[in-house]
């Protein structure tokens, strides 16, 4: 690593780490779950408010509960889509009942309310 390489990775921010003793930490541990927050969470906020340092969260990627299924349903929900606009292309070639078009449209929205609801579980954008 050349010195230039080291100055710019100096620049980012730094994990800070201090111990404390156990009863001390299930301390800070229920003190935290009290208000909801993790102890670094509670840390960060202690540090931000006497001191005035706002420390840099680094974004963590969450596992998300039950993934593959998650995934399964969203390919089954892509095949479904796509039954659904060759049923609306067929019937638009035959000019179908107003009963009908307004159908495949209410089922094409609750097909894109799954779709957002399954993206938002995996983490994703939108579809």
């Amino acid at each position: 690593m050349t010195d230039r390489e080291k100055q710019k990775k100096d620049v980012r921010s730094r994990p800070f780490v201090f111990r404390i003793a156990n009863e001390e930490a299930d301390k800070l541990v229920a003190v935290a779950a009290a208000l909801g927050l993790t102890p670094g969470q509670m840390a960060r906020g202690i540090i931000e408010r006497e001191i005035g340092l706002v420390a840099r969260i680094a974004r963590v990627k969450r596992r998300v509960a039950n993934a593959e299924l998650l995934r399964q349903a969203l390919g089954e929900m892509g095949r479904i889509g796509n039954n659904i606009n060759q049923v609306a292309a067929h019937l638009n070639a035959k000019n179908p009942a107003p009963w009908r078009r307004d159908e495949l449209e209410r089922m094409q929205l609750e097909l894109q309310a799954a779709l957002a609801e399954v993206m938002a579980a995996l983490g994703r954008g939108r579809p």
